[in-house]
């Protein structure tokens, strides 16, 4: 069975994280330009994200709107902000060669509040009271 070569574009062909020898590639250059692109469309992702909760949840506070998101808000974009931090904290480690501090989980747990907050934004949107 003959092996095929790994795409020139398209999905990460391995994780950097998780095999030395993709890392060795990555830092070579070996990799293709999606590795790049993911880690901005990431980054951009996840301030986008970030900016849109901290607005969302001070207008929800200062307008008396929603009063769930008004409430849990704070709360939501300051674990969002620790599970941030983490993850550059993560980042910062394992380019220096000190390992990955779980920086898997550092990722899942930021989409995974993101989710959250997407969901009290829902909630509130949806009993919301018109005058």
């Amino acid at each position: 069975m003959q092996r095929l070569a790994p795409p020139i574009s398209g999905p990460l062909v391995c994780a950097s994280t998780a095999n030395i020898a993709c890392d060795l590639r990555e830092q070579a250059g070996l990799v293709p330009w999606t590795h790049s692109a993911h880690a901005i469309s990431s980054s951009l992702a996840t301030t986008g994200a970030i900016i849109g909760m901290i607005g969302l949840a001070l207008a929800a506070h200062r307008h008396r709107i929603w009063p769930l998101l008004a409430r849990t808000g704070p709360t939501l974009v300051a674990l969002e902000l620790a599970a941030t931090l983490w993850t550059l904290a993560a980042v910062a480690t394992f380019t220096t060669g000190r390992g990955t501090f779980a920086l898997g989980i550092a990722q899942r747990l930021q989409v995974a509040l993101i989710a959250c907050w997407l969901v009290v934004l829902a909630r509130s949107v949806a009993t919301q009271r018109h005058t």
